[in-house]
């Protein structure tokens, strides 16, 4: 019994770790859209420390690691711990799961727009419409991930507190 608690336990410890990981590269993330946010969109201005496109670039990068995150590795810990400690995914939650695709379309046609110096230089006056519009897509997603993270958190919980009574 000790031995099946200590491996819960670990279990629990790197979903935990993975979730804390994702959670700063979403500050991260938070960070760039702000700083991008706030560049002079003007085409012939160059910021005086870093490059405009180079400020972009970074936010497509750390973008779609947060993406990739979410969908391969954060999500699949969540869900294959719910099955494991629980009865399994509730079915909302991959209904949640299911919601985050409007969010990604947006970020991905981002990426792909700004995904060169070139690309990010002809297309700087479209930047902040597009930033906007990638920041409602995304606090939408954090929302839905938020929820997604709580639901299969508590799942679990509640299984193992069960158990023990």
């Amino acid at each position: 019994m000790a031995s099946s608690s200590s491996t819960a336990l670990a279990q629990w410890q790197h979903i935990e770790a993975l979730v804390q990981a994702w959670l700063e590269e979403r500050r991260q993330l938070i960070v760039l859209l702000c700083q991008v946010q706030g560049i002079d969109h003007t085409p012939s201005r160059e910021e005086p420390d870093t490059p405009v496109h180079q400020r972009i670039q970074d936010l497509c990068q750390v973008l779609m690691d947060y993406l990739s995150a979410g969908y391969f590795e954060v999500y699949n810990a969540l869900v294959r711990a719910a099955r494991h400690y629980g009865s399994g995914p509730p079915q909302w939650a991959e209904q949640l799961i299911q919601r985050l695709d409007a969010s990604t379309e947006e970020a991905l046609a981002f990426n792909e727009d700004y995904d060169s110096p070139t690309h990010c230089m002809t297309r700087l006056t479209e930047l902040p419409e597009r930033v906007a519009r990638l920041m409602v897509a995304l606090e939408e997603r954090f929302a839905l991930e938020d929820q997604l993270i709580v639901s299969l958190y508590q799942e679990p919980a509640l299984a193992a507190r069960a158990e023990q009574r």
